[in-house]
């Protein structure tokens, strides 16, 4: 396993959740509800990428992180697929040793390619697995786990994997401890934003979307120009696209225009916004899916094109029939098409009113503390 770094203790459960902030918030979520129901956190340890966002994030919570050195395949005839088959199994070969040393009680996995060598480890090493799929269509890891898995678990009917039991949706643990008080005030109150004017969340993921990032740049630049519609638009813009925004976005940020611009290059408690917005412009991640009903938020949803059997397109989808969403395919969003759906929404709050009440049916509980009993049932720790 070159490459990786080492846990400072023997790891009894193994949580293997990386690539992306839409894998590991709701990894992080079932671990605290872990040491909630009384598993010791040190005895927790997460297998991910190099990626700095893994590190950053679990940095809070006090799991430590072993990443493995391991690139996704591509579609077709490519060298770098020869180059992905074998990173996968000398990181598959390096677990398997480390099971055998640390003897784990279980493997979780969270879907990603950065979770398929500690699932197939385990199951080289007899070590139960729970498979965790929280999308509206399992990526291709996750499907090929499953053939292995001894439990799986999903959120949605329409994943595509047989045998699976339904759960509910998985939240990040900060949430599912908030009051109920919090909503309009904390985030609204630190960025001088009126409990009546109308508040966008514009975001593209962890690593931000560079489509989303110039259209709403550039309806924001025409929008102030024009000095309407009445509006605060909250843009977070991920660390990749930022320094090629940074001198546009900090003349927005300090324009005298009634509409207001505020940006951000990241925001870990993305969820405040979102919890305050009046809308939500986002991709359709399953995080952000899971957020958007437990806050009973209207959206405008832009699925990322290229992500795994198109599962953002089936989670947006899932929200446009409830009612809860516009979709806006990614190679549709332009200034315009952006701004005629905002200002529908701006101009009749009741189409707004009507969005949000379906939105509350996309949430149907936390699966977090679901995770956690399947989990403890396979270690003989029901009831810790």
């Amino acid at each position: 396993m070159a490459g990786t770094t080492e846990w400072h203790s023997a790891k009894t459960v193994w949580v293997a959740a990386g690539g992306t902030a839409g894998h590991l918030l709701p990894a992080i979520g079932v671990a605290e509800a872990l040491a909630r129901a009384g598993v010791p956190k040190e005895s927790i340890g997460f297998v991910g990428s190099t990626r700095p966002l893994e590190a950053q994030l679990l940095a809070p919570y006090g799991f430590e992180l072993l990443q493995l050195q391991v690139s996704g395949l591509v579609r077709g005839v490519s060298s770098k697929n020869v180059t992905g088959l074998l990173k996968l199994a000398k990181s598959t070969c390096g677990l398997i040793r480390l099971a055998k040393r640390m003897k784990p009680s279980v493997v979780i996995g969270f879907g990603g390619y950065f979770s398929l060598p500690p699932i197939l480890a385990a199951r080289l090493s007899g070590v139960p697995t729970v498979l965790v799929e929280t999308n509206a269509e399992a990526g291709l890891a996750n499907r090929v786990a499953a053939k292995v898995a001894t439990r799986i678990l999903a959120s949605s009917e329409s994943c595509g994997i047989r045998n699976a039991q339904l759960i509910g949706v998985l939240l990040r643990p900060e949430i599912t401890g908030l009051n109920e008080d919090f909503e309009a005030s904390s985030f609204r109150s630190t960025h001088g934003i009126g409990d009546h004017e109308f508040l966008i969340c514009v975001f593209g993921g962890s690593l931000g979307s560079y489509s989303i990032n110039s259209v709403v740049i550039a309806l924001s630049e025409a929008w102030q120009a024009e000095k309407k519609p009445p509006a605060v638009i909250y843009h977070v813009i991920g660390s990749r696209d930022f320094p090629e925004f940074r001198n546009k976005v900090a003349e927005l940020s300090h324009s005298s225009s009634p509409v207001r611009y505020i940006c951000s290059e990241f925001d870990p408690e993305i969820y405040r916004a979102i919890a305050a917005s009046d809308l939500v412009i986002s991709r359709a991640g399953s995080g952000t899916i899971a957020e958007l009903g437990y806050f009973r938020k209207p959206s405008i949803l832009v699925p990322l094109p290229n992500a795994p059997r198109d599962h953002q397109t089936r989670n947006a989808r899932m929200l446009e029939d409830l009612g809860a969403a516009l979709v806006i395919s990614d190679e549709a969003l332009t200034k315009e098409r952006l701004a005629e759906d905002i200002e529908r929404l701006i101009d009749d709050r009741t189409i707004l009113e009507h969005m949000s009440e379906c939105s509350a049916l996309a949430f149907k509980s936390d699966g977090s503390t679901e995770v956690a009993e399947v989990v403890l049932a396979l270690t003989g720790k029901r009831g810790a």
